[in-house]
């Protein structure tokens, strides 16, 4: 009888398969749910060869956050999520340890199963993401409902920012220039706004 499942039949992606299923134990349904796919799928889907279990457990991790996630904000009904969306999140999500952009994964990986939001989940975000460190997540956050100003003397300015942020006046600088560099921000003559990409990219993510 032909086999049609996505399961390796190496040894070694064999072993791999077994320790997926066993870092996201408890999470199975969810995924059948929310992605159209069992935890063994994923090493057809994401290739068996480079997954390990260090990449194994950032998943489980994301897709934890993810389903906690959705369900502080009420979402009960899930759609799965398009591939295109959804394997750049779970590839950038593999690499990934800190707790910042695991966090930042999680949010856009909700976004992309909530209904109501998955129609606004570009593929361009899961780009912007793979390209951030973590202190841009936390200035974006900032830049979510403000602007910075290069004015010493209003609260929005470079110093100000900073110091509310707790991070130095050149980290800011370097943040807002890969933030400007991924078309997040648009940096003027004296102040720097969000655009509107960097707006859907935060409204994707925000609460």
């Amino acid at each position: 009888m032909a086999d049609d499942t996505l399961i390796p039949i190496t040894e070694e992606q064999a072993k791999l398969g077994q320790e997926l299923v066993k870092a996201f134990s408890g999470l199975g349904s969810f995924l059948a749910d929310a992605l159209g796919s069992t935890p063994k799928d994923l090493i057809g889907y994401l290739g068996g060869d480079w997954l390990r279990f260090r990449r194994i457990e950032n998943i489980a991790k994301m897709m934890e956050r993810t389903r906690e996630r959705l369900a502080e904000a009420g979402v009960t009904e899930t759609e799965p999520a398009s591939l295109t969306v959804a394997l750049p999140i779970l590839r950038g999500a593999a690499d990934e340890s800190r707790e910042e952009l695991q966090d930042l994964w999680a949010r856009l990986m909700a976004a992309a199963l909530d209904p109501s939001k998955a129609g606004s989940v570009r593929q361009g975000f899961a780009e912007v993401v793979a390209k951030m460190d973590p202190i841009d997540a936390l200035v974006m956050g900032y830049m979510k409902s403000q602007y910075i100003t290069g004015d010493n003397d209003d609260n929005r300015s470079v110093i100000s920012v900073a110091l509310r942020l707790d991070i130095s006046e050149d980290q800011l600088e370097a943040s807002l220039w890969n933030l400007e560099r991924l078309a997040l921000v648009k940096q003027y003559e004296s102040s720097t706004h969000a655009t509107a990409f960097g707006r859907e990219f935060m409204k994707a993510v925000s609460d």
